[in-house]
């Protein structure tokens, strides 16, 4: 049988889930809390009963939060990337928003020793300026755009398309996209 790669990533978002919501509710926070109390220590014991690496991306938010299954999953050996500091969906803020979220996130990933290689969008969502940021702080990977299923490509920056104008490619960026 041939070898095989595969790559296990979780969002690790308790409680910063649910702040793009109008209307946040105590029954919402508790539900975001269940994946810090109960969820985090269930898969890390799946995947140290299997040996698996994973990657874990977690919000600012989050590690400022739950430090104890944040200090679990790096004590695990496994990796944490960037994904926000409030889990707010960067197509909805302005450049500063956005550059100041992803500065307070990496303050946080900062303060427990993590130098993120990769992010992933809290929203899946990226403003036009998204991926220039991205490459700007020097990440080496991406994983929230889906123009492949697994094959890794280089997403493009300044892409021109309308409903009336058919797709302009942009520079191919040299960060990597892992769908």
């Amino acid at each position: 049988m041939p070898n095989s790669t595969i790559c296990l990533s979780f969002d690790f978002d308790a409680m910063s889930v649910w702040f793009g919501y109008k209307n946040v509710t105590p029954a919402m926070l508790y539900r975001g809390e269940y994946g810090a109390r109960v969820g985090v220590p269930r898969i890390l014991e799946l995947l140290k009963r299997y040996n698996i690496p994973a990657t874990f991306f977690v919000p600012g938010h989050t590690i400022e939060s739950f430090p104890e299954p944040t200090a679990a999953i790096l004590e695990a050996g496994h990796e944490i990337g960037h994904h926000s500091y409030a889990h707010v969906d960067p197509s909805e803020q302005t450049l500063a928003e956005e550059r100041e979220d992803m500065e307070r996130a990496l303050a946080s990933l900062g303060r427990i020793g993590v130098k993120p290689l990769g992010y992933r969008s809290p929203s899946g969502g990226f403003s036009d300026v998204t991926i220039s940021l991205i490459e700007e702080y020097g990440f080496l990977y991406d994983s929230s755009l889906m123009a492949d299923d697994f094959q890794p490509y280089h997403p493009r920056v300044g892409d021109q398309v309308t409903k009336d104008s058919p797709l302009v490619r942009g520079r191919a960026s040299p960060v990597w996209e892992l769908p």
